[in-house]
């Protein structure tokens, strides 16, 4: 799959942003722990969760999208192992280890795959639930749960993580919540799609307390029920998008938004020269860019401010699966930026195709330093423009904003990892004002 680019486009106007896809691969995978129809309101037809309901598919689940959103029917749910060809191509597989597990007291599921952005391991996972008194042997890249009987008891399992891990915390949960057992997670992930994982289980019935906290307790339950439900927007989406008007010129407000779950990188785009005014669930925001990036204008064009130095931490600190698009604003700063990745060490792929466009980057570690250009530029020649490679999700996004702020035509190669995340990223920004073109195959 390919996006040909013609860069250099103002972005104005008015966007939608969907339901968040780390907020409702953990909640579909947790629907193995219900009886009944589960209905997901507006859902995206992304990759990642076609991936995962193939998955679903293989246990008996009943799973089909209508009118945008998505019914999952649990009845004649069977246990089964998973396939390790889907599970290879989903880092999101790794949820329904916690869930089947949490169902049937067992699980066996393969090792799962994603993206390379770094060696993601997923030991977190596997202690945690050896705390919390399941059985788990590796083997053959196979990792296997087993539960083991529990009596009624009023004591409480704490399970303490080293690291407050997204994925294992949601695997504790989903692990959790069916049972006789109190369960007491301490140094639990605060990202807001725990607490919506938290809060779709509890209208299934589940007892949680202390969601959105780093200390999350749990009373297992008899059973759980299917529900209606509708997941939280997007963040990461929604950061992309306001990076993308603030690179480019223009304004632009975003609606169906959390505004405070973006604070951290509002505060930063507000820093660069950004006005920002948020109203309730939408976001208004005005490039300080004057007059974009027409030809015509480069006299007039402003620069950004620098940020500085930029370190990505668990929320609410900067988040890690924005840092590639944060660089490409930087890219079109005044002055040094230097972003460091405190998460996954393979983050900087998209380095080298942002100096295609003429960007000056420097990787060193775990830090990019970026020195701020007027402009950004791709080739001038409609017939041979500069090519760019995705290599994985977060950073192919990066470069999709670094084409449409371009001066010049480009070309992004492999980008089906886009559409991992984003159901119509060419559509959205099309409907602003870019020049995309999608060519499939």
């Amino acid at each position: 799959m390919k996006l040909h680019i013609d860069g250099g486009l103002p972005l104005f106007g008015t966007l939608a942003v969907d339901s968040s896809k780390n907020a409702l691969l953990p909640i579909i995978a947790s629907t193995i722990l219900t009886d009944g129809v589960t209905v997901l309101k507006n859902v995206p037809r992304i990759s990642d969760i076609e991936n995962l309901l193939k998955i679903l598919v293989s246990l008996d689940i009943k799973a089909r999208f209508k009118n945008g959103d998505l019914e999952i029917d649990t009845r004649n749910i069977k246990f089964n192992s998973v396939s390790p060809e889907i599970a290879g191509k989903i880092r999101g597989s790794i949820f329904v280890l916690g869930a089947i597990v949490g169902r049937f007291g067992q699980s066996s599921v393969p090792y799962p795959g994603g993206c390379a952005i770094g060696s993601r391991p997923i030991d977190l996972h596997l202690q945690a639930l050896r705390d919390l008194g399941i059985n788990v042997t590796e083997q053959n890249d196979v990792i296997t749960c087993k539960r083991k009987n529990i009596k009624t008891s009023n004591t409480t399992t704490e399970v303490f993580l080293d690291f407050p891990s997204v994925g294992a915390t949601e695997n504790l949960i989903m692990a959790s919540v069916i049972g006789n057992k109190r369960v007491r997670i301490i140094n639990a992930a605060l990202e807001p799609e725990v607490e919506d994982l938290c809060n779709f289980l509890k209208s299934c019935g589940a007892v949680i307390c202390g969601q959105g906290t780093s200390t999350i307790v749990i009373q297992g339950v008899k059973a759980l029920t299917a529900t209606t439900y509708t997941a939280i927007p997007d963040r990461i989406n929604t950061g992309s998008y306001l990076i993308a008007v603030a690179a480019c010129g223009g304004e632009v407000t975003l609606t169906n938004t959390i505004p405070h779950h973006n604070a951290n990188l509002i505060a930063k785009l507000q820093k660069v020269g950004c006005e920002i005014k948020v109203d309730g669930g939408n976001i208004k925001i005005k490039s300080p860019i004057k007059n974009s990036c027409h030809k015509e204008s480069k006299s007039n064009l402003g620069f950004l401010k620098s940020l500085g130095c930029v370190h990505t931490a668990p929320y609410p600190g900067f988040a890690t699966d924005i840092q590639s698009q944060l660089a490409v604003l930087q890219c079109k700063s005044r002055g040094l930026t230097t972003i460091t990745e405190n998460l996954f060490e393979n983050r900087f792929k998209y380095a080298g195709e942002l100096g295609k466009l003429g960007a000056k980057v420097c990787v060193k570690s775990k830090s990019i330093t970026i020195t701020g250009v007027k402009q950004l530029v791709a080739s001038s020649d409609e017939n041979s423009p500069t090519v760019l490679v995705a290599s994985d999700l977060r950073g192919g996004v990066s470069l999709v904003l670094a084409a449409i702020c371009a001066d010049g035509k480009s070309v992004i190669h492999n980008a089906e990892y886009i559409y991992r995340g984003h159901q119509d990223i060419e559509k959205d920004l099309v409907s602003l004002g870019a020049n995309i073109i999608r060519e499939d195959g």
